[in-house]
């Protein structure tokens, strides 16, 4: 097996692991409170996170250079994750999975004002078809005229998501120079986990996001739920060790065009287990947006290798 074969396996569960990550966010809703999904999925997947960042850098495994940079990335990271959940309770998973790996399109528009980046013609239309692609998913006229039958808010932080996990991007390509990642992703974790156990702890478990049937209790009655959430966390932590080994084997070329077959697969899955079925102007908004964001990663990926 080749490297690059070996590393685009990997990377494909990753991928899977991550909407499977979602699929049981969005299925935990109404049974518990958002805020305790949260919890799931961060704290739950500390342990582990300490253990794959101890073995990959031994002592050095909080080492730091550019802590401005991990805490803007937490911010980021973690606005990012509070919009895709809280949009996974209101619209369909294939809709908020479209919209949210529309980032390629957004770090394009935002690379010239933020990193100094020229942007040829050729990837200025791919940004303009789609734009047409997230316009035609949202649907922002028949918002606007009421006859949009889908959550506003849903679709608007769906979109906004879009946005700040192009900031996540283009900070991470910094981070990616001084950092290691599983040092940043367990820092992440530990900062998001202090946050939303503060919040618990000052406003309750149901200040944000729909309100479930058990709240903090679980933690102290445990049952079925409180399982889910700690298998949450678990896989929260293997998706991102598993995204971060694959780069180890396979080129970034072949690994950032594999992440847009979560659109596809998320449509699927939200058919087969919640019985969604996108309407035409979905299906078509989400076609552009993939061909848009494909053209845009390896336009990108054929420059830099040419430099």
């Amino acid at each position: 097996m080749t490297n690059n074969l070996l590393g685009s396996l990997i990377g494909l569960v990753g991928i899977v692991l991550a909407l499977i990550t979602h699929m049981m966010v969005k299925d935990l809703t109404y049974d518990v409170d958002f805020l305790m999904i949260l919890f799931g999925r961060f704290v739950f997947s500390l342990p582990l996170l300490f253990i794959f960042a101890i073995i990959a850098r031994k002592n050095h495994f909080l080492q730091i250079n550019n802590w401005f940079y991990v805490l803007l990335r937490s911010v980021f990271g973690l606005t990012t994750m509070l919009l895709v959940f809280l949009s996974l309770q209101l619209i369909p998973i294939g809709l908020v999975t479209a919209l949210a790996q529309s980032s390629a399109i957004f770090v394009t528009i935002l690379a010239p004002i933020i990193l100094g980046e020229k942007i040829g013609i050729k990837r200025w239309i791919a940004v303009l078809v789609g734009l047409l692609g997230v316009y035609l998913m949202t649907n922002p006229i028949g918002i606007i005229n009421g006859t949009n039958d889908l959550s506003p808010i849903g679709l608007t932080m769906a979109t906004i998501s879009a946005l700040t996990h192009a900031g996540l991007a283009l900070i991470l390509r910094k981070l990616g120079k001084t950092e290691h990642p599983t040092t940043t992703a367990l820092i992440h974790n530990c900062i998001t986990s202090f946050f939303v156990v503060s919040g618990i702890i000052i406003f309750g478990s149901s200040i944000i996001g729909q309100k479930g049937v058990f709240g903090t209790e679980i933690l102290f009655e445990p049952n079925y739920l409180l399982y889910t959430l700690l298998l949450l966390g678990f896989i929260g932590s293997f998706v991102q060790y598993f995204m971060t080994t694959s780069y180890k084997y396979a080129d970034a070329t072949i690994l950032v065009t594999l992440r847009y077959i979560a659109i596809p697969l998320a449509g699927i899955f939200g058919y087969i287990i919640w019985k969604e079925v996108p309407s035409q102007s979905q299906i078509i908004g989400g076609i552009f947006i993939l061909a848009s964001c494909l053209f845009i990663t390896l336009r990108e990926m054929k420059i830099n290798k040419n430099n």
